[in-house]
């Protein structure tokens, strides 16, 4: 009702296409709502659930900027426009289109090898049909519009009729690499527009998304402690806490440093920020004695070990951290979940050897690609099942 009080308004589209040579599906809406162009990008109303659909297709988290929603569908090859490049429109309503005139949609078909378009809603699918199809070459598969006045449509509905999407693209499988090569690649990441401190967010966000799912189905409390390092995997433990408490789950941020004492950046900001944001539920802990970790892991359903990085190679762990890993150890053997951050502490994630005092996790987050000690050696005794977050589009860099 509201849209139909307004009066029609010339909209020139002016958002590009996002796609690159590797694309394999065009997915198209019909033009940019207002809440879209006020964002500059597609499908910007926060209650529109495109985004959250393609993030439980693919199991990740969903992207909280325009940056990760771009690298989000070319990880996965998939390129996104709209059919009209402009239209006469009241509001949001597709239904009050007059006028439209059409995206040239070989800017996209010439470079990319698109073998498959889909259109997010009928107004698209019809538009695409009456003016693009013959020019494309390509029939468009109709999906329901993920838009929230399609409420006939839940979620897990919509997830479904989208998989599809999925199941067109061709998985990208990112290689094994070095410790060396990925810190190379961490900063080729870097100079392609991610700085450290943006991945670092993206990483810690993946570490709380893969706890919140292995806490699924468990009884009574779920309290999480996190340890966190005096380095940049303690950042990841940091920006982890503050997710997993801002999503309504108690943390308990266990730190050998006063988070504004730390040197490594961006773990200091990563860690003030985490403190200042927490919740009367969470608490932050410094400094526990060896005696006093115990008892700071009773009744707690998950642990994170974020102590150590991939940069570790030594054969023993150095105090305090040597206790808080046997405490680790010891409250997993008694049921507790342990998850590592990139790899397990006390653990080479190049050699894949353990120190006298290493994690033993049962899950591993390693971030970006494998590394070789994950599978070798001792990994399986001390990585468990490992996933690897992908936590920025690397195909074009290795």
């Amino acid at each position: 009702m509201k849209d139909c009080a307004q009066p029609l308004q010339h909209i020139e589209h002016g958002i590009p296409p996002v796609f690159d040579e590797r694309s394999e599906v065009l997915v198209l809406g019909t033009m940019p709502s207002p809440k879209s162009r006020e964002a500059a990008f597609f499908y910007g109303h926060p209650q529109n659930r495109f985004w959250r659909v393609l993030a439980a297709l693919f199991d990740e988290p969903v992207p909280e900027d325009n940056a990760e929603r771009a690298d989000l569908l070319l990880r996965h090859h998939i390129a996104l426009w709209d059919v009209l490049e402009s239209c006469d429109i009241r509001g949001a309503s597709d239904a009050s289109i007059a006028n439209p005139h059409p995206n040239d949609l070989s800017r996209v078909l010439e470079k990319a090898p698109v073998r498959r378009v889909f259109c997010t809603g009928a107004a698209a699918g019809r538009y695409y049909a009456k003016l693009c199809e013959a020019a494309s070459g390509l029939a468009a598969e109709v999906l329901p519009s993920p838009s929230p006045a399609n409420a006939a449509w839940s979620l897990p509905r919509l997830v479904e009729a989208y998989r599809p999407v999925a199941d067109a693209t061709t998985p990208f499988k990112p290689p094994v690499l070095e410790v060396s090569q990925v810190v190379a690649l961490e900063r080729a990441i870097a100079e392609a527009g991610t700085p450290l401190d943006a991945l670092m967010r993206r990483v810690g966000r993946f570490l709380a998304f893969e706890a919140c799912k292995a806490l699924e189905g468990m009884e009574g409390a779920k309290e999480i402690v996190i340890f966190c390092g005096n380095g940049n995997n303690g950042g990841d433990g940091w920006v982890a806490g503050e997710y997993l408490d801002r999503w309504g789950i108690p943390v308990c941020l266990v730190t050998a440093v006063e988070p504004a004492a730390l040197t490594a950046e961006p773990a200091r900001a990563a860690a003030l920020r985490a403190t200042a944001s927490l919740s009367a539920h969470s608490q932050v802990v410094l400094a526990p004695t060896d005696a006093e970790v115990p008892a700071l892991l009773n009744g707690a359903s998950l642990a994170i070990d974020a102590l150590l990085g991939t940069g570790f190679a030594h054969d023993t762990v150095k105090a305090p951290f040597d206790g808080w890993i046997r405490a680790l150890n010891a409250a997993r053997d008694r049921g507790t979940l342990v998850v590592a951050a990139d790899v397990p502490s006390g653990f080479s994630a190049q050699m894949g050897r353990a120190a006298k005092d290493a994690v033993r996790a049962d899950l591993t987050v390693t971030m970006i690609v494998p590394k070789p000690g994950l599978a070798a050696k001792d990994g399986a005794a001390h990585c468990g099942r490992f996933v690897v977050a992908p936590i920025a589009y690397i195909e074009p860099l290795v």
